[in-house]
């Protein structure tokens, strides 16, 4: 398939700057000039648009769209124990890949190109991204108090039969392991899991360091700080997503900056549940990379990454009192280029290059908030909604076309999932 994007702005050119875009299957074949044999199936009027990579979001539970607006105003354990894991065992498969398609509906329609997950569902996820066209890693949830527990080596078993399950149908999916946090997972669970990572080449993604009440734990129980206890479990030597690190001792900055480590902030889930503001801008300045989640639709409750964006900013500047923490431009290398690092893909992803894959969104500037366009990145940053995106594109092919789902029957997931609601609803 050939896709022609014509007269477009290229997020980072001069500012007056357009030009064509040519994509061929799943790659950019060209800027500006058009590739030999370029087979046009589609062309994209780019006139008062911007192209950029998609965005990545590097932490979600796509699943957990059934529980929208379903645990708010409440403190966190009350969130976690008495709402939301009731619902997840309730969940069926079939209600899960409803829930992972609104998700990812979601996602779509607010320039996210990509995810990382961690998923008590991972078929059903799978399902919702060949059926979409969606990209994303998916780690399962794992819980186990060592190698022997029965239930931590059942999930396992599912981690790996989900691998297989996805080799069979066409989406743009990779896996990791997704030990859940420290205070669910006993030592030897840990150790045994990182094992397994680095018997089969995959990467972890864990929560870490969300509560100051898992922090002080962690310090009690083992005399390190939630970081340093994942570095004396040989954890920090793979390659690892560490979902939240709102707290931090002193000492876990230069742990932190050890290559592959990458940390996901996710600012609106920690401040809904009165978590705190995690260090970011100190994260940043000291050389580590951070990338950007939304968390789960239960806690955020939104998986709009131009909103996270938005905040993230913001609230690093209240936090530290310093309008200079976090300007547009760090941010949204977390949104994308730290993002596509974390995975691996940083070679092939993340940039509008001759080469790349074409994992890309465009965004109308015919819009009030927009108006007028001194600079675009702090435009995206500080003026954006993520509804200005009009187009996107993953993997060479469109999956949105004018504010259009082109894969998805948009009616059908909104029914699926008021009946689902039905038998929730409190």
């Amino acid at each position: 398939m050939g896709i022609l994007i014509k007269n477009v702005h290229i997020l980072g050119a001069p500012e007056s700057e357009r030009t064509d875009v040519y994509i061929t299957g799943k790659r950019i074949a060209g800027i500006g000039k058009e590739p030999r044999r370029f087979p046009v199936n589609e062309i994209l009027d780019g006139t008062d648009k911007i192209l950029m990579p998609g965005l990545v979001n590097a932490h979600t539970h796509a699943y957990m769209s059934v529980l929208r607006n379903y645990a708010d105003d409440v403190p966190f354990q009350t969130w976690l124990f008495d709402r939301v894991s009731k619902v997840e065992e309730a969940m069926t498969p079939e209600e899960a890949y409803w829930g992972n398609l609104l998700s990812v509906m979601e996602m779509i329609r607010t320039g996210t190109t990509c995810f990382v997950d961690m998923q008590m569902f991972p078929r059903q996820a799978v399902r919702a991204c060949a059926d979409s066209g969606m990209r994303a890693m998916i780690t399962r949830g794992l819980v186990g108090s060592d190698r022997h527990d029965e239930g931590g080596l059942r999930r396992l078993a599912e981690a790996f039969d989900e691998m297989e399950f996805a080799g069979s149908i066409a989406a743009p999916v990779t896996f990791g392991l997704g030990p859940h946090a420290i205070y669910s997972c006993g030592e030897d669970f840990l150790r045994y899991v990182t094992e397994l990572a680095a018997e089969k080449d995959l990467p972890l993604n864990i929560h870490l360091a969300e509560t100051q009440g898992e922090f002080d734990t962690c310090i009690k129980e083992h005399g390190l700080s939630p970081v340093a206890y994942l570095h004396s479990l040989g954890m920090l030597d793979r390659r690892i997503l560490l979902a939240h690190c709102v707290y931090l001792a002193e000492e876990d900055y230069a742990l932190l900056r050890r290559d592959s480590v990458t940390v996901a902030a996710n600012p609106a889930s920690n401040m809904k549940l009165a978590n705190g503001f995690a260090p970011v801008t100190r994260m940043v300045r000291e050389g580590i990379r951070v990338a950007l989640g939304t968390d789960g639709p239960a806690s955020n409750n939104t998986l709009n990454l131009f909103g996270e964006m938005h905040l993230l900013s913001m609230s690093q500047k209240g936090a530290e009192k310093d309008a200079l923490a976090m300007t547009a431009e760090e941010t949204l290398r977390c949104a994308v280029e730290n993002g596509y690092a974390a995975l691996g893909m940083e070679e092939t992803h993340g940039a509008v290059e001759t080469g790349r894959t074409a994992d890309l969104i465009l965004i109308d500037e015919k819009s009030p908030n927009l108006r007028p366009v001194y600079d675009r990145k702090k435009a995206l940053v500080y003026s954006a909604s993520g509804y200005e995106v009009s187009d996107v594109i993953i993997d060479g092919k469109l999956v949105m076309k004018d504010r259009n789902f082109v894969t998805i029957d948009g009616e059908r997931v909104y029914y699926e999932m008021d009946r689902i609601a039905e038998k929730y609803r409190i």
